[in-house]
C-alpha cells in the first residue's frame, strides 16, 4: 500500500507558556511567523530563538496560541469539521494594495492597444503556466508560437496548453456574464481535458471506483471525499461561488476567490485537471466581481516558480488543524509578486511608448501598425500573419488583414506564402525607411 505523506507534528500540550514569553514574542517581532510568513513547525524548528526561550517548541506553542481562527469557512470534511481562517494584518495591508492596483483607475494611463496586448499576453501566459504546473513539458516559446500561429498540437502537452487557452477565453468572454451552474463546471472541465484524457472521464464527476488520490513526493497527500459527499458539497460550492452563502463578517472577494480555488482542490470533483479548473474558477470569480486588473496578471507563472510551496500550502492547511490561512497566505504572497512584476512591465512599457511616439510619430499609421514596426525593429528575424495579429490585438480577421496589407503597400513589410499561411516579414532596410 502506498505510504501517506504526514507532516511532522510538535507536541505542545505539556508546555507552560507565560505572559512574559508572549511579550518577548512581540518585542522580538517573532509574530511575523504567525502572520506575513505563516510558517509551519517544519520551518519554525530551525529558526533562531531569543535566549529567554527554552527551545523552539515554546516558539511554536506561542504561534499556535496566536493562530486562533475566528472565521469558519463553508469548506468541511466528511467528518463535518470546517476549515477555518483569521484575518492577518499582512492580508489587510496587501488586500488594500491589490484593490488600489487592480481597479480601472490604475489602468487609465495605459492605451487601449496596450490593454489588449496585456490581456492577450495574460491569456497566453496563464494558459501555458497553469498547464506547466500540471507538468506539461513544452517550452513557453513553442507554446506561444503554437497558439499565436494556430498550429495544430502535436503532443498531449501542447493539447493541454491549447485547451487551457480556450478555457481562459471562455471564462473572460462568456462565463463571467452568468452565475455558475453544475453544467458550467462540467463544460469547463471538458474544454480543459479535450483529447487529453479518456472520453468516459469527461462530462462527469469522479466516482469512488476511479480511486483518485493526490500525491506529492511519491506519497499520498490527499484522498478526496467519497462521491456521495461530493454530490452534496458541489451544490454548496456552487452556492458559495454565486455568493448565496455569507460569512458572519465581511470577507474580501480575493479571499473568497482563493477559497474557491482551495475548495475545488479539496473536493477534487473530476478524474483529472482539478488544479487547472480551480485556478480558472479563481479568475472567474474575480473577473465577475470587477477585479479586471487580474486580466493582466498571470498568477500561475509566479506559482510555477514555487511548485513545492504551492503543494505544501494545501498539505499544511489540511493537516494542521484545518487552518486555511496557509493556502490563503501563500496565494496572497504570489499575487503580490505577480502584481509587482506587472507594475515593472508597465513602467518599461511607458518608456517604450514614449520612445515609439518620438520615433514613429511622423508615420501615417494606426497604433497597432506602429507597435508592429517597433517589434520588428527589435526582432529582425521575426514574422507575423493575420491570425497572429488578430489574436494579439483581439481584432476581426478582416481588420488584421487590412493592417498588414497597408504596411505591405507602404513597403515596411513583405509577404511570403507558407502552406496555408501568408506570413509577413520586415524589410531589410526598415530602420532607414522609418527615419525618412
Amino acid at each position: 500500500m502506498q505510504e501517506k505523506y504526514l507532516l511532522e507534528k510538535c507536541d505542545i500540550k505539556k508546555l507552560s507558556i507565560t505572559q512574559e514569553k508572549i511579550d518577548i514574542y512581540f518585542k522580538e517581532k517573532l509574530n511575523k511567523y504567525s502572520d506575513e510568513e505563516y510558517l509551519y513547525w517544519d520551518k519554525i524548528k530551525y529558526k533562531n530563538i531569543p535566549e529567554w526561550f527554552n527551545d523552539n517548541k515554546e516558539l511554536w506553542g506561542i504561534i499556535k496560541i496566536m493562530r486562533i481562527p475566528n472565521i469558519i469557512s463553508p469548506i468541511k470534511t466528511e467528518t463535518w469539521n470546517f476549515f477555518k481562517f483569521w484575518e492577518l494584518q499582512f492580508s489587510k495591508e496587501l488586500l488594500h494594495e491589490i484593490d488600489k492596483n487592480t481597479s480601472w483607475t490604475f489602468f487609465t494611463s495605459i492605451s487601449e492597444t496596450d490593454k489588449k496586448l496585456f490581456i492577450a499576453n495574460w491569456t497566453l501566459e496563464e494558459a501555458i503556466s497553469s498547464s506547466q504546473l500540471e507538468w506539461a513539458s513544452t517550452t513557453t516559446k513553442n507554446a506561444k508560437e503554437m497558439i499565436q500561429k494556430w498550429k495544430k498540437p502535436t503532443t498531449k502537452d501542447e493539447q493541454m496548453i491549447l485547451n487551457n487557452f480556450h478555457a481562459m477565453n471562455y471564462i473572460k468572454n462568456d462565463l463571467i456574464k452568468k452565475e455558475l451552474e453544475i453544467w458550467d463546471l462540467l463544460y469547463l472541465q471538458s474544454v480543459l481535458t479535450k483529447d487529453t484524457i479518456e472520453k468516459d472521464e469527461i462530462w462527469r464527476f469522479r466516482k469512488d471506483s476511479d480511486n483518485i488520490i493526490v500525491e506529492f513526493e511519491w506519497k499520498i497527500t490527499h484522498i478526496p471525499p467519497n462521491e456521495k459527499f461530493l454530490a452534496t458539497e458541489i451544490k454548496n460550492f456552487i452556492d458559495f461561488a454565486n455568493d448565496k452563502w455569507s460569512f458572519d463578517m465581511f470577507v474580501h472577494p480575493i479571499i473568497k476567490a482563493i477559497l474557491i480555488h482551495f475548495w475545488i482542490w479539496y473536493l477534487h470533483p473530476f478524474c483529472d485537471w482539478n488544479g487547472r479548473t480551480a485556478r480558472a474558477l479563481f479568475y472567474w470569480y474575480l473577473l465577475k466581481h470587477d477585479y479586471f486588473g487580474f486580466s493582466y496578471i498571470p498568477l500561475s507563472s509566479t506559482i510555477k516558480k514555487s511548485k513545492i510551496d504551492y503543494a505544501k500550502s494545501y498539505i499544511y492547511s489540511e493537516q494542521d488543524d484545518l487552518d486555511a490561512n496557509y493556502f490563503i497566505n501563500y496565494n496572497l504572497r504570489k499575487i503580490k509578486l505577480a502584481l509587482n512584476k506587472f507594475k515593472e512591465e508597465i513602467t518599461i512599457k511607458f518608456k517604450q511608448n514614449h520612445n515609439n511616439l518620438k520615433k514613429l510619430a511622423h508615420l501615417d499609421l494606426n497604433d497597432r501598425q506602429k507597435k508592429l514596426i517597433n517589434y520588428f525593429l527589435e526582432n529582425k528575424d521575426s514574422f507575423t500573419n493575420p491570425i497572429t495579429h488578430m489574436n494579439y490585438y483581439s481584432l476581426s480577421k478582416k481588420t488584421a488583414i487590412v493592417d498588414l496589407k497597408t504596411l505591405e503597400k507602404k513597403w515596411f513589410i513583405f509577404s511570403i506564402k507558407s502552406w496555408r499561411n501568408l506570413n509577413y516579414f520586415p524589410v531589410d532596410n526598415l530602420s532607414d525607411k522609418i527615419s525618412k
